[in-house]
């Protein structure tokens, strides 16, 4: 059989082409270890296989051929393609955007570079996303008030995001990281907004695509105004497990919502409705597999997973970043997709702005932006002494060039912190 293509993209395999012809079991044994399914094309295989594997079946392999479109065959079970496992009901292959592979995405189409440094961006950036807070405001009363979103306003406000992340990313990352409104759906919708311009710049991706991502993180979770408020902040870990059947209506009501409004971009209602979807089909609410997803809803579902990860509450401490970072790398077998979760890490770094860290002198500082060169010798404002006490008056450095430190050795990073570490709060020292 002729396999034409796989539930992920031919990168993330050690094919070297597109396209390989099945010959023998040894073939299959080594596909299944990197694919749940995969699609036969029908044309190109031998047709006594084809003959063999569709007898017994109603699959109509006329009409597919007449489509040019491949059977789906799967292989989750058993060492062999069992002939049951070809798909029959055309209704169900994927359409053309559900089969886009990452290929494109990651064919870098521009290379940014900081326009400004995040300290010369952080009045515009605050200001975006003053905007963008107040924009998402206007979106909840419009909700509450069953009247229409301004969607013409929504992009303005997101294209204004967009061309600070642009300049320098840092400066939004910084604010995504230290300030809130007190209003945690805000906060997050507008985080959530940040991170996916950020990755998306980091990809190369073209200033529209900057945009649809951008605009689909504002509205991504748009659906959770319609649950009852006492679980609208929660993290889903410390729901019950009533709670998180009720947790997933946010999809449905967030469907509902976003596809009243017509001049919503197609990419936006697939990252609404696709965010909670996993590549190897256990995410909700329709189970979908890899290529079926779009990779806008495959960035965000990294992202939510990320925010997930380190957002923290009184009684659950987040993760450090370094530690959500593993654990999104280990999820990566469960349901992320690899590729994108390694570039996710590239973009934000293993000490992501806005972190708390400790030198090696033992003191206390804020990542406020990065050395693009050299990832692990940011630029760092130091407020904690050894003892972890606040200085009256915080330094910055820049560790590429600090020089040594009170010990007499080269100033490194030495742990990444949680928030709140320490009774910490790093935003009375920024913002």
């Amino acid at each position: 059989m002729y396999i034409s293509d796989l539930d992920r993209p031919w990168l993330e395999t050690p094919y070297p082409i597109q396209g390989i012809l099945i010959q023998s079991q040894l073939d299959i044994d080594e596909l299944r270890r990197y694919c749940k399914h995969v699609y036969v094309d029908i044309d190109r295989s031998e047709p006594f296989a084809v003959q063999q594997d569709l007898s017994g079946t109603s699959h109509d392999s006329r009409g597919i051929s007449d489509q040019a479109k491949p059977s789906v065959v799967s292989h989750e079970s058993g060492a062999s393609f069992p002939a049951n496992s070809i798909v029959s009901d055309r209704g169900k292959l994927p359409t053309m955007h559900e089969t886009k592979s990452l290929d494109s995405l990651l064919q870098r189409a521009n290379t940014y570079s900081d326009i400004c440094t995040a300290a010369q961006e952080i009045p515009a950036a605050t200001k975006a996303y003053n905007i963008a807070s107040t924009l998402f405001t206007d979106i909840s009363t419009s909700l509450e008030c069953n009247t229409r979103i301004n969607m013409r306003i929504a992009h303005e406000v997101v294209d204004t995001l967009r061309e600070s992340v642009i300049r320098n990313p840092d400066a939004a990352l910084l604010l995504a990281q230290l300030k809130t409104t007190g209003k945690e759906l805000y906060d997050n919708a507008v985080k959530t907004s940040i991170h996916l311009l950020a990755f998306g710049r980091h990809l190369g991706l073209p200033h529209r695509e900057l945009s649809i991502l951008g605009l689909g993180g504002l509205l991504m979770d748009i659906g959770k105004q319609r649950l009852p408020k006492e679980i609208q902040g929660k993290r889903n870990m410390s729901l019950t497990a009533d709670q998180r059947k009720l947790m997933k209506q946010h999809i449905a009501y967030g469907e509902e919502i976003i596809t009243q409004l017509s001049d919503a971009p197609e990419e936006v209602v697939q990252i609404v409705l696709q965010h909670h979807e996993r590549e190897n089909g256990n995410g909700y609410p329709s189970g979908l597999y890899a290529n079926q997803l779009h990779p806008y809803a495959r960035m965000a579902a990294i992202i939510d997973c990320y925010e997930e990860l380190i957002w923290g509450e009184p009684h659950m401490p987040g993760l450090k970043p370094f530690q959500a970072l593993k654990e999104l790398k280990d999820n990566a077998q469960n349901g992320l997709n690899y590729t994108l979760v390694e570039q996710f890490s590239q973009c934000i770094g293993m000490f992501p702005v806005g972190s708390l860290v400790e030198l090696n002198s033992g003191e206390i500082a804020i990542i406020l932006t990065h050395n693009r060169t050299q990832r692990f010798l940011p630029q760092v404002m130091i407020i904690c002494d050894a003892q972890k006490k606040p200085y009256d008056h915080p330094v910055t450095l820049d560790l590429r060039i600090a020089g040594k430190n009170p010990g007499g050795v080269e100033y490194v990073i030495v742990n990444d912190l949680p928030q709140g570490a320490y009774g910490i709060d790093p935003k009375k020292y920024y913002l």
